[in-house]
């Protein structure tokens, strides 16, 4: 299973949850199955670009919420380190040189922290 399918899955729960949404209703609305629906926020599935479109119709959001991955909730059970890397990846991208370097400056010393005091333990 893809980590993309998996994120795309998540990512269309999370939406549909917070709409308030069942599953049963997300199916009524997009005419596709509650069990496909299932799959593809499992990540169980591979989703067409007109299923794609149907479900971010039903959920009135464009691509680029769709795939904005940066609301990672730690204690998912989908959390994963590649997962967090990749969403920290493209928030770097869209950032200017001087704010990247200043990001991995501030990160180095939390990671210097982090290992002092599992050192100190």
């Amino acid at each position: 299973m893809s980590d993309l399918k998996k994120l795309i899955g998540e990512k269309i729960r999370s939406i549909r949850n917070k709409k308030n949404l069942t599953l049963l209703q997300l199916s009524q609305i997009t005419g596709q199955q509650t069990s496909y629906l299932t799959e593809v926020e499992l990540g169980k599935r591979n989703l067409s670009i007109d299923s794609l479109e149907k479900i971010m119709d039903a959920l009135n959001i464009k691509p680029g919420n769709l795939l904005d991955f940066r609301e990672i909730d730690p204690d998912s059970q989908e959390f994963e380190t590649r997962t967090v890397l990749e969403v920290h990846y493209q928030f770097l991208l869209g950032k200017k040189s001087e704010d990247v370097k200043m990001i991995h400056k501030v990160t180095t010393e939390i990671f210097k922290s982090i290992d002092a005091a599992a050192r100190s333990e």
